[in-house]
């Protein structure tokens, strides 16, 4: 691992450790065993990351030089599938789960914006750096556990609240603000819990508001009549 304590780096472990968190229960939910959970653990953590790495063509990747953090993973893993103890806390923890979930997004957004702007990229930029850090890891855990990822789904604010984080952030750095930091994961957290508790969400698309929308293509036919559906070549 690199030397030095950066806060760049303390923000990353944080978000590493929260994401890998949230993929556990995750796991738990769907009840993968050990090397299940490590992978989707794995997976959540680094994905938004490598992603971020590859479009500022950052080499090695964020894991590769900090490769403690592929055993932090698995020392947490082990309590966590095996222990009693530990497997009591974390049913209690599930509950919690979309908490620790806006903990890690407020973190990993702080530190996609953080090195966007290390690496010279414009403000619009680096928002979006901060997004994809902190969402590309839960798409890539969704699509593992063959899901829609939530991102794409209607319902609560994930991209908005990594998306307000990330605004929040980069407003208040050009400042130079003392609780910059503080202040936008605060943010991300507030906006995703809002969603979470009150139901807040985005104005619904006009298809699943009234549930009227048709392509018009033979390809996408969404008749539910038989005698519409195209049917095989006749003589």
């Amino acid at each position: 691992m690199p030397t030095g304590v950066t806060p760049v780096l303390i923000f990353e472990v944080i978000a590493v450790v929260l994401a890998a968190l949230s993929a556990m229960i995750t796991a738990s939910k769907k009840n993968l065993d050990f090397v299940g959970t490590f992978a989707l653990a794995v997976v959540t953590s680094f994905g938004g990351g490598t992603i971020r790495d590859v479009l500022l063509d950052r080499r090695p990747f964020f894991w590769v030089s900090r490769w403690e953090y592929l055993i932090v993973i698995f020392v947490l893993c082990i309590p966590f599938v095996y222990s009693r103890a530990v497997h009591q806390w974390s049913r209690q923890l599930v509950a919690r789960g979309e908490f620790v979930d806006a903990l890690g997004l407020g973190f990993f957004s702080v530190v996609g914006v953080t090195l966007a702007l290390h690496a010279k990229m414009p403000a619009v930029v680096a928002v979006l750096m901060g997004v994809i850090t902190s969402t590309g890891g839960g798409i890539m855990r969704d699509l593992v556990i063959n899901e829609i990822p939530v991102v794409f789904r209607h319902g609560s604010l994930y991209t908005t609240s990594a998306l307000a984080g990330s605004i929040v952030y980069i407003v208040l750095e050009q400042r130079h603000a003392p609780a910059a930091v503080v202040v936008s994961v605060i943010v991300a957290v507030a906006v995703r819990m809002l969603s979470v508790w009150r139901g807040t969400t985005l104005p619904r698309p006009t298809w699943l508001r009234t549930g009227n929308f048709r392509v018009p293509t033979g390809e996408h036919q969404t008749s539910s009549n038989p005698a519409d559906l195209p049917g095989p070549p006749r003589a």
